[in-house]
């Protein structure tokens, strides 16, 4: 995959899974539609893709997403849109199509890091034990506790001042790194390993991280250090002959394996955001929401099943579809 350098609200789909496409690629000015007929800006062939899918336009503040009455549906963050439905994108959306699935991107992303942080990132050893460096241990309800109460800070200027409590932070970073060190071949032993080396190392410095949004987000240094430490893993294994099988992830081109980091942290944001909604509604209106909105399911059909009126099987997908939305914005939001 090789990805155009992005402009200012240029639009970059990047793809995740299906069939290899060429580049996805808008700007502003471009109306983009996806779809089998040969007439559309990007063919997409398959039986399960529409002729006309899926329109893109800019808006003068946001890129939105039209579906143009599909038969299969167009997913937007695993959720299905309504036909004819119209919906601002934002970057870290996943939108799915037929058998292909996207990533968007929306305008310029990470490529302001500071530098000297970065090279102070790449510096820092795979492995590096010591009195300071406290032991995570997995629970059993799958968090992670500390034998330490380390308190993490991350300023970006005088009057700001984010504190994350290291519980927090290991809760809400923690899975993100294990999950993809483990599609990156590593099996669960060596991806706690990565994860507890990656936290460590970036605790190490965030005394002197000096948190600024617009010269990058957070998460541009984290992956940044994963991505070194999963690479680093794999030499050390290739450089002693042990057996690197399913790893070969590591040697892939840097714009690959950064595609696949942003695919899991979005995932988890979206994990978390269905998690958290749930409580809010009754089983029953959750339900509708799963069976019509997440699982393709006719509203007619979900009706039946559930002892609903199809528009009441409707509305419900529609309430749980706000809350969700709602909650990945904030989430975006609270994000460092």
């Amino acid at each position: 995959m090789t990805q155009k350098p992005q402009q200012p609200n240029s639009l970059l789909l990047n793809q995740i899974h299906g069939k290899e496409l060429p580049v996805i690629f808008a700007l502003p000015a471009d109306e983009l539609t996806l779809g089998r007929s040969p007439e559309c800006s990007y063919q997409l062939t398959n039986r399960y893709v529409s002729r006309k899918h899926v329109t893109f336009n800019f808006d003068s503040t946001h890129w939105i997403l039209k579906d143009l009455k599909s038969r299969s549906g167009t997913y937007l963050n695993t959720i299905r849109m309504e036909s004819e439905e119209e919906v601002p994108l934002h970057t870290d959306d996943l939108i799915q199509i037929g058998p292909w699935k996207f990533l968007v991107r929306i305008g310029l992303e990470d490529l302001n890091l500071n530098p000297e942080m970065v090279d102070e990132l790449d510096k820092l050893p795979l492995h590096e034990k010591g009195d300071d460096v406290p032991t995570l241990v997995r629970t059993v309800n799958g968090r992670y506790e500390t034998n330490m109460d380390l308190l993490l800070q991350l300023k970006s200027d005088e009057t700001v001042n984010r504190e994350m409590g290291w519980g927090i932070f290991v809760d809400r970073y923690g899975p993100i790194i294990c999950g993809f060190a483990r599609n990156a071949g590593l099996p669960s032993s060596e991806a706690d390993d990565i994860m507890q080396t990656v936290l460590f190392n970036f605790f190490k410095v965030a005394d002197r991280f000096q948190y600024d949004p617009s010269k990058g987000r957070f998460r541009g240094y984290l992956k940044r250090i994963t991505l070194n430490a999963i690479r680093q893993r794999y030499r050390k294994k290739r450089e002693q002959n042990l057996d690197t099988h399913g790893m070969n992830i590591a040697e892939d081109q840097r714009d690959e394996l950064e595609a696949a980091f942003d695919r899991e942290w979005a995932e988890h944001l979206l994990s978390e955001a269905m998690t958290e909604a749930r409580p809010k509604f009754e089983p029953k209106t959750w339900d509708a929401f799963e069976l019509y909105g997440r699982r393709g399911m006719s509203s007619e059909r979900a009706g039946e099943r559930l002892g609903m009126t199809p528009e009441s099987v409707r509305h419900a997908k529609s309430r749980v579809m706000r809350a969700v939305r709602e909650i990945v914005i904030r989430l975006r939001e609270e994000e460092l």
